[in-house]
């Protein structure tokens, strides 16, 4: 077989490069084996090659080199099929979709393995005909924001398998977003033995590794190791790896007087002498999808302190077994763990020769073993896979009066029989929430007006249940006139519920908001009145008023609160008056946000306030309301002014104002101008 590897770039260092090199390697035995490279950004790989993989860079971004494309006219426009929620996605353009799409137009290639999101995006769309795509998970499911997920979702759905890197992150997957058609799985990384004979355990050194980066919490290592050397002082800590936190780890270090004890050693690559100069292991972080070099220090010989955080290091530690499993961000836990391990040599000793047995199997040759295996079973049933011909599905909604939403497809179908064509609609937030409704004979889907659709953004799909085809719904028009009418179909004593459909402007797909809340008030009118903001609305569900309505505003952050006592309107009306030197004068940053909220009686929970029964999606865009100013409050006394100053310089203003947030709901900001 031949088996490609699409990675971001193999010409630096990291997890990602270091376990596909470790895959290929072993690979290359007995298969044609290429990684496919989307960036070279200097001439040598910093890991050593074997010479029989295939290395295939696409986009040189070489600083000296004369075939620099940083400048290529591509290389300035935005990536059209990369996702936009993607970390790296700033870095990808229509340059790296191009050579992505061109060299596997050419491909002869049997599996494709894509290794990060936006690279498995790549495969799903790229892949050869015929090929089996596999997407490759190195961080987790709730690593990922759900703007990705939501991306990510018709990829993962359209690939052969999804391999995780534990079985904890795959039951994650497998629970929160069901794919019917892609197979779900945990395969470890691989790490093969080292070229060097183990620790023996003499050297009184404690050795940590890894990117210098805040999930590591190496923090929290340099204070229970500060607590360590008090009682032996004879021990030090090497921490290796680079990172952006390295300016602050060595101010800690300097702060805490541990200059002597505690050392940052930079990157090493290979990294196992590194290990083997040491007697104990510690890893302190608040995640792990797998763990790479909890598995390297145990097959170098060493015993593993590590927190026991998702997933992968109680996967890899047999706690007392073959290591420690401390709780997550607990400093006398790893001080324990430390002084135990110190003050043992046999138990040290123990720990280590059953870590560097119990590691044997995370070795090359039986991690890709199970790859075989997979790729075999998915080769059989990928050459009884039909086509799936491209299918650009468009579509016209319209919300009906009575909240009904009828989406209609224009333009060609596929050639499948339209009773097997259905819309999904996809809801990627926490868990991944999917509904069908079928097109008819006259290209028709009906969303029914009280359908429960849960709060957030729904993705459109067409699906052909014939060929398994599926693809997002372009629009062509929206009617929102309907969503104008929510308010007059509110059913009384029930939630407050609005669904509005509208274009996705950046790709030009049809997306539904939907709006769900038990209570809600409505804001209505905002109105400034010398140095108060007047603020009416309407609260609306299942709610018992008691007493007068009180208007809470809560600051972002340091949840200070502060309230103003209104009046009822009629029915379920309120109006309240803010003064805007309140929150000015509560100031703490120069941006403060105060999100708006009405308690409808002492003993209910405040309800936020915002704007939803309307045909407009996004209200910060559209709803500006007038602004106060008013002098900044100073702080300390005229005598200190004085000496600094202060009263030469122009008067410090703020600027107070409603406005809406992204998610619709109203919010106050005390903003320095």
């Amino acid at each position: 077989m031949k088996i490609s590897f699409l990675i971001h770039t193999v010409y630096g260092i990291g997890g990602t490069i270091r376990t596909t090199l470790n895959l290929a390697e072993e690979l290359v035995n007995r298969h044609e084996v290429e990684i496919v490279s989307v960036f070279r950004h200097r001439d040598i790989p910093l890991f050593t090659i074997d010479p029989r993989i295939s290395v295939v860079p696409l986009v040189d971004t070489r600083p000296n080199s004369p075939t620099n494309e940083k400048e290529h006219p591509f290389q300035l426009q935005p990536a059209a099929f990369f996702p936009q929620s993607e970390a790296r996605y700033k870095e990808y353009s229509r340059l790296t979709d191009d050579r992505v799409r061109a060299h596997y137009a050419a491909s002869d290639a049997d599996i494709v393995v894509g290794t990060r999101p936006g690279l498995v995006a790549y495969v799903a769309q790229f892949a050869p005909d015929g090929a089996v795509r596999i997407g490759q998970e190195h961080m987790t499911h709730n690593h990922h924001k759900s703007a990705l997920r939501a991306e990510m979702y018709e990829h993962l759905a359209a690939i052969d398998a999804f391999v995780t890197v534990s079985e904890g992150d795959a039951a994650v997957w497998r629970e929160k977003m069901p794919l019917p058609s892609t197979r779900v799985l945990s395969i470890p990384n691989s790490v093969p033995e080292p070229q060097i004979a183990p620790s023996d355990g003499t050297g009184k050194v404690v050795v940590a590794a890894g990117r210098l980066a805040s999930e590591k919490q190496y923090n929290v290592l340099i204070n229970a190791f500060a607590k360590v050397t008090e009682v032996r002082p004879d021990w030090v800590l090497r921490i290796y790896g680079g990172g952006d936190r390295r300016p602050g780890l060595r101010d800690q270090i300097l702060k805490m007087g541990l200059y002597n004890k505690v050392h940052l050693m930079g990157p090493h690559s290979p990294i196992e002498p590194e290990w083997a100069k040491g007697a104990i292991a510690v890893s302190t972080s608040r995640h792990e999808s797998f763990g790479m070099t909890l598995v390297e220090a145990m097959r170098c010989g060493l015993p593993m302190i590590s927190t026991d955080c998702d997933y992968g290091p109680r996967e890899i530690i047999k706690d007392g077994v073959d290591g420690l499993l401390v709780p997550v961000g607990d400093v006398k836990a790893v001080v324990d763990a430390l002084l135990k391990l110190i003050d043992d040599e046999d138990l040290r000793r123990r720990l280590g020769t059953a870590a560097r047995e119990s590691a044997r199997r995370f070795d090359p040759a039986q991690v890709v073993k199970e790859y075989e295996n997979l790729f075999e079973e998915l080769v059989a049933a990928t050459s009884q896979r039909s086509p799936v011909p491209d299918f650009a599905p468009v579509g016209d909604c319209v919300v009906r009066s009575d909240g009904e939403l009828a989406i209609t497809l224009v333009g060609p179908r596929p050639a499948a029989d339209d009773a097997g064509l259905q819309l999904l609609c996809v809801r990627t937030e926490g868990s991944t929430e999917v509904r069908t409704f079928p097109f008819g004979q006259d290209g028709v889907a009906t969303i029914p007006a009280g359908e429960q659709l849960g709060e957030g953004l729904w993705e459109l799909f067409a699906e052909s249940a014939a060929t398994g085809g599926r693809a997002r719904l372009g629009s062509r028009n929206v009617d929102q006139r309907g969503a104008m009418h929510a308010a007059d179909r509110l059913v009384p004593g029930g939630p407050v519920r609005n669904l509005v459909p509208y274009v996705d402007k950046a790709r030009g797909t049809l997306v539904l908001r939907s709006w769900v809340r038990p209570v809600h008030a409505e804001a209505g009118h905002v109105r400034l009145v010398g140095k108060k903001i007047a603020l009416s609305g309407s609260l609306l569900g299942p709610a018992t008023v008691v007493g007068d309505p009180v208007l809470v505003l809560r600051r972002r952050g340091k949840g200070h609160e502060l309230t103003f006592t209104g009046q009822w309107d009629g029915e379920n009306g309120f109006h309240f008056a803010v003064p805007c030197a309140a929150p000015a004068a509560q100031q703490i940053t120069a941006h403060d946000v105060w999100d708006v909220f009405v308690r409808y009686a002492s003993n209910a929970q405040p309800v936020k306030v915002g704007r939803m029964l309307d045909d407009v999606v996004m209200k910060k865009d559209i709803y500006n309301y007038p602004l106060t100013i008013l002098p900044k409050r100073r702080k300390g006394s005229l005598v200190r002014a004085l000496a600094k100053n202060v009263l030469r310089r122009p008067k410090q203003r703020v600027r107070v104002r409603f406005l809406y947030t992204a998610s619709n709901d109203l919010a106050l900001n005390v903003v320095d101008l």
